[in-house]
């Protein structure tokens, strides 16, 4: 006897294996988080103010990243920048890229390690995010070619950019217009810019699914009331659904927006000016 557990493979790739396309141990962080800021949303839906991100109980911003990451690891490079027009060509020789809303740095890190000769600054306006950005970037050998700042989406430092990226953030900002501007004038006129966000139809019952359920969990514990903390306070919360985000995105002056590639937990949307 070897008195060791085992787990099936399926079994193992939920909860054991962190590079799994359907590792979810983020999630349980997330929920384990979400109870504990119970009380404080809840007094958020009286006063009507929101609850900044800052002010999340535990470690709500590792919960965030560590749910979000198995999907960047698995199909970032090897399918969602592929799907777009002519972008992987131009970090292969060498791009400056905005990753706006970076969090914990990990989308940035991982194409800072599949383009080297490309350049990637990653913005975020919580500073501990940042700092756990700087340390990822360090851990992984990728400090030559990036570099972060606290920053908001509308106002990070930069211009002449030919790619921008948004992952799972354009819809907790609280100005989520304001931040469309402020990408289109800081990008090349033939730059991109990439937004990833939940997956989600623009019904409310086309999300009544396994997943539209724990979006709209995350969205109206966390989301929505992050939004409605900020300037502006828009609240569009996870599963805005694909037309509400075209409209915001178009507002700013981007001519054509279309669905590039999806999974079954987000959408990755092209903006091109």
């Amino acid at each position: 006897m070897t008195k060791k557990f085992a787990l099936p493979l399926e079994q193992a790739m939920v909860f054991a294996i962190e590079d799994s396309p359907v590792y979810m141990m983020g999630g349980f962080d997330l929920m384990v988080a979400i109870v504990e800021n119970q009380a404080k949303v809840q007094a958020a839906f009286k006063s009507g103010g929101g609850m900044a991100w800052g002010d999340q109980a535990g470690c709500m911003f590792c919960a965030v990243a560590r749910f979000f990451r198995p999907g960047y690891h698995n199909n970032l490079i090897q399918s969602w920048l592929p799907a777009l027009d002519g972008v992987v060509a131009k970090l292969q020789r060498g791009a400056t890229v905005a990753d706006v809303g970076c969090g914990h740095g990990w989308s940035a890190v991982l194409m800072a390690k599949a383009f080297p000769k490309s350049t990637f600054v990653g913005c975020d306006f919580h500073p501990g995010s940042i700092a756990n950005a700087e340390a990822h970037a360090q851990s992984h050998g990728v400090t030559a070619n990036t570099r972060f700042e606290v920053a908001k989406a509308k106002d990070y430092s930069g211009k002449n950019y030919e790619l921008a990226t948004c992952f799972d953030c354009l819809h907790d900002m609280g100005d989520p217009a304001g931040a469309a501007a402020h990408i289109r004038g800081s990008l090349k006129p033939d730059g991109t810019w990439m937004v990833v966000e939940p997956m989600a139809r623009d019904k409310l019952e086309d999300n009544i699914n396994p997943v539209g359920r724990l979006f709209y969990a995350g969205s109206t514990m966390i989301c929505v009331p992050t939004s409605l903390s900020q300037e502006v306070g828009a609240g569009l919360g996870a599963q805005a659904g694909e037309a509400k985000l075209k409209e915001v995105i178009g507002g700013a002056g981007f001519s054509t927006v279309r669905r590039a590639a999806e999974t079954p937990f987000n959408m990755i949307l092209e903006a091109r000016i």
